[in-house]
């Protein structure tokens, strides 16, 4: 990130299954990314169109140091808010941490992202903000019902945020996967019962690819999307209309 008038991506979440090859296919198009994640960087992370920060997206100074960093070197012309964390809580055993925690992570953190990149953001830049299809369902997933409800938040966040910055021309979107081939936890394998189980739910008759995924975040973050804010996207193979 050298030239100050580089073009700069901010994709949380960077190291997982979805955020992973969204971050790849960022850097590959040309972008400078900024790839955020609390997992620890390994070497098969290099790319020239890459920086790797290790952070706690939580940390509101950890965050805010990141961004200063970026102050000088560039335009941030899409941001992603990939980053995101399940888990199981039923109603009989629903800790109020593990609430908490989610919250954080899957609302707070993302709105806390927006704030900061906003700044950097010109006229024509986007923000992608990851959702879930759990907050559209309320079958097949007991354990989910907290989860899907901060998902719900991201929608309605982003749909909020697009009028907000409209008259800056900063568009603003949420994608919401469905059921998306990656390592499944322990708590999604909890859910959706695993890939085997859950993959009749959907019309299509299969697990969607995070490469599906990529593609539409890479969509809406383009030109080819100028006239797309506010709006949900969802990817999903039919499972909300079955």
């Amino acid at each position: 990130m050298s030239s100050t008038d580089q073009n700069v991506a901010v994709v949380t979440g960077a190291r997982g299954g979805i955020g992973r090859v969204i971050s790849d296919r960022l850097a590959d198009a040309g972008q400078h990314v900024l790839a955020i994640d609390v997992t620890p960087v390994t070497d098969d992370d290099s790319h020239p169109n890459r920086t790797s920060v290790v952070a706690d997206i939580t940390n509101g100074s950890a965050l805010e140091s990141v961004f200063t960093e970026i102050s000088g070197k560039g335009s941030i012309t899409s941001v992603v808010n990939c980053a995101g964390i399940l888990r199981d809580l039923r109603v009989e055993n629903t800790p109020g941490q593990e609430i908490t925690l989610m919250w954080q992570v899957n609302v707070e953190a993302m709105a806390r992202i927006c704030h900061l990149a906003v700044p950097h953001m010109p006229a024509g830049a986007a923000i992608v903000n990851i959702g879930s299809v759990s907050c559209r369902l309320g079958r097949w997933s007991t354990g989910a019902s907290m989860y899907a409800a901060t998902k719900a938040g991201v929608e309605a966040y982003s749909r909020y945020l697009a009028c907000e910055l409209a008259a800056r021309r900063i568009r603003v979107n949420a994608l919401v996967p469905g059921l998306i081939s990656v390592p499944m936890s322990p708590a999604m394998q909890a859910v959706t019962g695993g890939e085997e189980a859950s993959a009749h739910h959907v019309p299509m008759g299969r697990y969607g690819t995070c490469d599906e995924i990529a593609d539409a975040v890479e969509f809406l973050l383009s030109d080819k999307a100028s006239y797309i804010t506010g709006t949900t996207l969802v990817v999903d193979g039919g499972v909300t209309i079955a």
